[in-house]
Parts: structure tokens; C-alpha cells; sequence
């Protein structure tokens, strides 16, 4: 197995040279990505900071100059597709481009796949949860999922996981962790929600428990109390409410009156405001501990991204407190920064195992792509390798409870197919 170069060496050469690239010294190959930084949404400066970061921690592959050259992808009021394409174009223009972390969002994915894909530039996402993407269903639409009107091999990767697989974690966690064997859901979510109750029933299933009750419910409701009352009759020990920033799923919560205090009350991650990070002010802002009307403890959902801020390990404490002082106006870290890391590193790790295959000189994109497509690799969120589609063989999700009000991370869980 390939690992990370001990975290102590980066951190020594982050300190070194944060400037990225001296005057005069042009990069033999670039790392290339596109997020929508003219507005800051969701905190894409902060991810282009951490691409250029690990590119910094290693400016050189193999003797060759690396270089970091970022896209945005901001058209017209919000993330652009036509912006996006045209800037995967330009990279495709530029030979040095051997690869780009994104898309950013499912949605920029569908544009920019097809794009890319001819042109064997790979794609390496910290952040994209569409299933359709990978995943073959009913439910997606026509260009969905587009590897399957593809001719040539695979060239987009992410390690997040897609949505349904946070049924799957969920499912093991209470199982595993709180002993829950039955559970009654509602589905505010659509095809998306089916799909991840399936994982949900088959997961629990293999623990010995069962999904008693199902209920599709129109994103608009508040009361919640017929369903409550039929979950309570079918000896329902949680509620899992799937929903995704729409309507009010918590309320739910403070509407369980006819169940006994330990009742568990579960949700996807779309019921958590993770747009403002987990600070105080987000907190005060969350609507779901606000619908909650102050039942909001215990409270527990299953999120894609992990949050390397609260690990405890000297290696994770060392990168989180040099990433802030490379960047010292960093005050809360966004929840998918050191996944953007991650794929950073998974990319430069490819990129040299490419050069050393290819006789010491710069290897095609297609080669890069393949030795992307062959990574096994320990990055700080996670261990990673890929299926033929792209997704992560052994995604990692995080759980969070509210405690005292607050979301806080209980643990991470491997969600892998077992």
C-alpha cells in the first residue's frame, strides 16, 4: 500500500515555502481546479487555500516542478455549468494540466464528465454525493450516469460518498454503537431517500433488525403525529427522518411526546446547517435544533465529509495547526477542507507513480488517470481506492449527536460494502 509521506516532512516543507513557486521557475505539470470563488460560496476559497497548500507541502514530482493553477467557475449569480466547461477546456488547452481536483458539486460533475472524459483528464472530487453520477437507477435521468455513454475508461474519482450510503452508516451505527433493531422512517427526499432507506433496510437487516414502518411524506409537513403514533404502534425504538434542507423534519422531534424519553431520533445530513460550519453562531442558526423546540439532544445523523479539526491524533493536530498559519485569517474550517487535501495528495502520489512507469518523463494524462484508477492510498480522511466507476471502495462518514445543543462528532464509521 501507498501512504501519505510522514505528515511531519510535509509539515516541515509546508513552513518552508508557503509562497508556492519562485520567480522565474515555470511549472513542468499543473494541478488544476474550479470552484466558485468570486462569491466565496461555501467556503471555495478555503479549498483553493488547501490545494495550494499540499501543493506547496510538495512543489516537485519526481525532479518536475508542480504548480497550482485554480479556475472559477462563478457566472451570472451563482455556479455556472457553461463556466465550468469552458474552464475544463482551457485546462484540456494547456498540456501541463494533468489533473484537477472537482467538480465542486454533482451538479457541475454532469458538465464537466463528458468534457474531460475525451480528453483523458482526471477528476478527483472531495465533495460530490449525487448517486447518479456512479450509480446506475431508474430515477436518473438521461446522461445519468454518464460513464454509461462513455467509450473510453473511467476518469472521474471521488472519495465522499454517495447519498445512499449514509442509510448503510447510519444503519450500522445504531446497530453497532446504540443497539437499536427497529426503526420507522419517513422519506422527504424522493428517489434519493429510496434509495438510501434500501441501504438502510438491507444494513440493519444484516444486523438482526428491521425497518417496521416506511412512509412517504410531502416536504411541506408539520405535524408528524399519525406517522409517530403508527411508528410507536410497530414497536419503532428511532425515528429516521430523510430530509435535505427543505420543510421541517426536526419538528418531528419535539413531537414524540407518545415515546419514552431513549428514543432515538435520526436524520440524513441535509437536517444540519453545515454551510456555517459547526461554530457557535451556526449553532444558534441550525434549524433543526431549532424545530426541535429544546428536544434537540440525541439528536444523530450520518454526514460524507470527516472532520479532521477534532481528531486527537498528533499527526492530525500538527496538519490542522500548520494549515492555520499558512493561512493565520482562518477561523472555522469548512467540513470538506481536508478531503479537498486528501485528493490533492491522492493526485500528486498518482502523478509520480505515472512518471516512474513512463521511464522518469511526464506521463500522458492517460496514465495519470490509470494510476488514479489503481491508488491505494492513507490520506487524513480516510483510506482510499476506487471500483470502476470512481467511488471509494471504503468511504468514511462521520457521526454527529447533539449534546448541550450542539452538534458534536461521536464518531467515524467505515461505510464500505461488507
Amino acid at each position: 500500500m501507498k501512504f501519505l509521506a510522514p505528515l511531519v516532512l510535509l509539515l516541515m516543507a509546508a513552513t518552508a515555502c508557503q509562497s508556492g513557486p519562485g520567480p522565474g521557475r515555470v511549472p513542468d505539470i499543473l494541478i488544476a481546479s474550479d470552484l466558485p470563488t468570486s462569491v466565496d460560496e461555501f467556503w471555495a476559497i478555503q479549498h483553493e487555500q488547501i490545494i495550494q497548500f499540499a501543493v506547496n507541502q510538495q512543489d516537485t514530482i519526481e525532479g518536475f516542478k508542480l504548480g497550482y493553477v485554480p479556475f472559477d467557475h462563478y457566472l451570472g449569480g451563482g455556479p455556472s455549468q457553461a463556466k465550468a466547461v469552458q474552464n475544463v477546456k482551457t485546462m484540456i488547452a494547456d498540456a501541463r494540466v494533468l489533473g484537477m481536483i472537482g467538480p465542486w458539486t454533482s451538479n457541475i460533475a454532469y458538465a464537466d464528465i463528458p468534457v474531460a472524459s475525451p480528453a483523458n483528464l482526471v477528476m478527483l472530487s472531495p465533495a460530490n454525493t449525487s448517486e447518479c453520477i456512479t450509480l446506475p437507477d431508474p430515477s436518473c435521468g438521461p446522461g445519468k450516469p454518464p460513464w454509461k455513454y462513455q467509450s473510453g475508461p473511467n476518469n472521474y474519482f471521488r472519495i465522499a460518498a454517495p447519498e445512499p450510503v449514509a442509510g448503510r452508516a447510519m444503519a450500522r451505527y445504531i446497530s453497532e454503537s446504540l443497539g437499536v433493531k427497529r426503526v420507522a422512517a419517513f422519506n422527504m427526499l424522493g428517489d434519493t431517500g429510496r434509495l438510501m432507506l434500501k441501504e438502510f433496510h438491507d444494513e440493519i437487516a444484516r444486523h438482526g433488525g428491521s425497518l417496521v414502518l416506511s412512509k412517504e411524506l410531502p416536504v411541506n409537513t408539520k405535524s408528524f403525529t399519525s406517522f409517530l403514533n403508527s411508528a410507536k404502534a410497530a414497536g419503532a425504538q428511532a425515528i429516521y427522518a430523510l430530509q435535505e434542507g427543505a420543510g421541517h423534519p426536526c419538528a418531528a422531534r419535539a413531537q414524540m411526546t407518545m415515546f419514552p424519553p431513549g428514543a432515538y431520533f435520526l436524520g440524513t445530513d441535509g437536517i444540519v446547517s453545515w454551510s456555517g460550519g459547526l461554530s457557535d453562531a451556526a449553532v444558534a442558526n441550525d434549524h433543526c435544533i431549532k424545530d426541535a423546540v429544546g428536544k434537540g439532544d440525541g439528536m444523530v445523523t450520518a454526514t460524507s465529509f470527516v472532520d479532521v479539526t477534532r481528531k486527537t491524533d498528533a499527526a492530525s493536530i500538527n496538519l490542522v495547526a500548520a494549515f492555520r498559519k499558512a493561512y493565520p485569517q482562518t477561523r472555522d474550517i469548512a467540513s470538506y477542507t481536508f478531503a479537498f487535501y486528501d485528493c490533492v495528495r491522492i493526485l500528486i502520489d498518482a502523478i509520480g507513480r505515472a512518471v516512474k512507469a513512463n521511464g522518469g518523463a511526464i506521463p500522458t494524462r492517460a496514465q495519470v488517470r490509470d494510476a488514479v484508477a489503481q491508488a491505494q492510498f492513507e490520506g487524513v480522511t480516510g483510506t482510499y481506492s476506487f471500483d470502476a466507476h470512481g467511488d471509494a471502495l471504503s468511504p468514511m462518514m462521520s457521526i454527529f449527536r447533539v449534546e448541550n445543543g450542539h452538534w458534536v462528532l461521536v464518531k467515524q464509521i467505515d461505510a464500505s460494502a461488507r
